[in-house]
């Protein structure tokens, strides 16, 4: 399912790739993000730098791309993640917008891959925003040659279900209140979901300011633990008012409080 989900997108970027050149980016946002726990024994924080750029080759079809960097710590261990995402989107009308997905992230070597489709609706002072995917993890280099493959673990990809939607509703023309819930699971045994809600500001000349309080748990085998996640950040917007059309898809921006 991987391989044809990445066909499929694969072909609609080259079909696209060759009129890219002569297309203007039509949209796209800088945002720089701090966050950490807030009730754990462990010393948990980190920062995210992401970037997002739209290119429009008609009102109906667009190409979007992500690039994500995260630096975290996790009490005495630190860890870098670097993600790509592309978009295939396609603009239905004014208020909807319905897109594929496709990306990887890389940290220390280990590989996640991404991939799904979603949806927007925008108009007035309402926009919604939703996707359902899946996550795969490469376990073949972690297991191959050891007892535990030997033993019958999993080797190859581990596919794991995702979803999340968000919602933003416009106060005022200066401030918007947002919410948010993203989960991932593998079967009832295994799951771990984000609810989060937050407030944003638009500062002017395209800058914006956006804190967030929210709830991380994981239950695994029945067992459940929970724990408070908080972050701050900084958008710079350029192009279409709201910038890039889609969310980023990696795990920092969809499980981990960034």
């Amino acid at each position: 399912m991987t391989n044809i989900f990445k066909a499929m997108l694969s072909a609609g970027f080259c079909v696209v790739a060759t009129a890219a050149a002569s297309q203007s980016l039509t949209g796209g946002d800088v945002t720089a993000t701090y966050g950490g726990l807030t009730n754990s024994d462990l010393d948990v924080s980190g920062y995210n730098l992401a970037a997002s750029g739209e290119i429009g080759f008609d009102r109906v079809f667009a190409l979007q791309g992500d690039l994500s960097y995260s630096d975290t710590d996790l009490g005495l261990f630190s860890s870098d993640t670097i993600a790509f995402t592309g978009h295939a989107i396609y603009h239905a009308n004014e208020f909807a917008s319905f897109g594929m997905y496709y990306g990887q992230e890389s940290s220390d070597g280990d590989d996640l891959k991404f991939y799904g489709v979603e949806g927007g609706y925008e108009a007035q002072q309402l926009k919604v925003e939703g996707y359902f995917g899946i996550s795969s993890v490469d376990l073949g280099d972690a297991y191959a040659g050891t007892e535990l493959a030997e033993a019958g673990a999993i080797i190859g990809d581990f596919e794991l279900n995702q979803a999340g939607v968000q919602v933003g509703y416009d106060v005022t023309e200066m401030f918007t209140v947002m919410g948010r819930y993203d989960q991932i699971h593998f079967t009832d045994a295994l799951s771990y979901d984000r609810f989060g809600a937050g407030v944003a500001a638009d500062l002017g000349n395209n800058i914006g300011l956006s804190a967030e309080i929210g709830r991380l748990n994981v239950d695994l085998g029945g067992l459940s633990e929970g724990v408070t996640y908080a972050n701050i950040g900084a958008t710079y917007t350029f192009g279409a008012e709201r910038g890039a059309t889609f969310g980023a898809r990696d795990s920092a921006h969809t499980l981990t409080g960034f």
